[in-house]
C-alpha cells in the first residue's frame, strides 16, 4: 500500500467518521428542535388554558360585582320606599279626625287606669283637650310626637309607650315580612 493509498483511505475514512458526526449531529439537533418545539406547544397550551381561565374567572367575577351592585340598588330601593310608605302611615295617623282620636284615648285611658290605677299622662299640647282624665291621673309636661300618649306611674317606675310612632314601630316590625311580601313579591 503506497502512503497517498494510506492518506486517501484514513481521509477516506475521516471523511466517512465526519458525515456520520454530521448525521449524528443533525439527528440529535433535529431531535432537540422537536423537543423543543414539543415543550413550546405544551407551554403554549397551558398558557392558553390559564388565560382562558383567568378570563372566564374574571368575567364572572365582573357579573357577580355587577349582580351585587344591582342587588344593592334594589335593596336600597326597597327600604326607601318602605321607609317612605311607613312615613305615610304615621302621617295617616297623625291626621285622624278628632273624634277618632277621642275614642282611642280613651281606650288607652281605660287601660293605663287599670293597670296604673293613679299615674301620670304625657301628650301634645293640641290633644289635651280631646282627653278626658279620670281622678288620680294628671298631665305631665308636654310631649313631642305625632300622636297618643304615655302614661308613668306615680313612682315614675314603669311606663307605657302609646305614641303613634311607637305603635307604628310594634305593628311594622311584627308585619315586616308580610309588608314586604305585598310591596315586592
Amino acid at each position: 500500500m503506497s502512503l497517498d493509498k494510506v492518506v486517501e483511505d484514513i481521509l477516506s475514512r475521516g471523511q466517512e467518521k465526519r458525515q456520520e458526526i454530521v448525521r449524528l449531529g443533525e439527528q440529535d439537533r433535529d431531535e432537540q428542535i422537536r423537543q423543543a418545539e414539543k415543550r413550546v406547544g405544551q407551554s403554549r397550551d397551558k398558557m392558553e388554558k390559564r388565560t382562558k381561565a383567568m378570563l372566564s374567572q374574571l368575567e364572572q367575577q365582573e357579573l357577580s360585582s355587577g349582580e351585587l351592585e344591582s342587588k344593592k340598588i334594589i335593596l336600597v330601593s326597597q327600604r326607601q320606599v318602605m321607609e317612605e310608605l311607613k312615613e305615610e302611615a304615621l302621617s295617616q295617623l297623625a291626621k285622624y279626625p278628632s273624634e277618632s282620636k277621642k275614642k282611642i284615648y280613651s281606650k288607652m285611658v281605660s287601660r293605663a287606669k287599670k293597670e296604673f290605677g293613679d299615674c301620670v299622662i304625657y301628650s301634645r299640647n293640641e290633644d289635651r283637650a280631646l282627653l278626658q282624665i279620670p281622678s288620680g291621673m294628671r298631665f305631665g309636661d308636654p310631649i313631642e310626637c305625632r300622636g297618643g300618649l304615655i302614661f308613668e306611674s306615680m313612682d315614675r317606675s314603669i311606663r307605657l309607650d302609646f305614641r303613634f310612632e311607637t305603635l307604628l314601630d310594634d305593628v311594622w316590625n311584627a308585619k315586616l315580612q308580610e309588608i314586604y311580601g305585598k310591596l315586592f313579591g
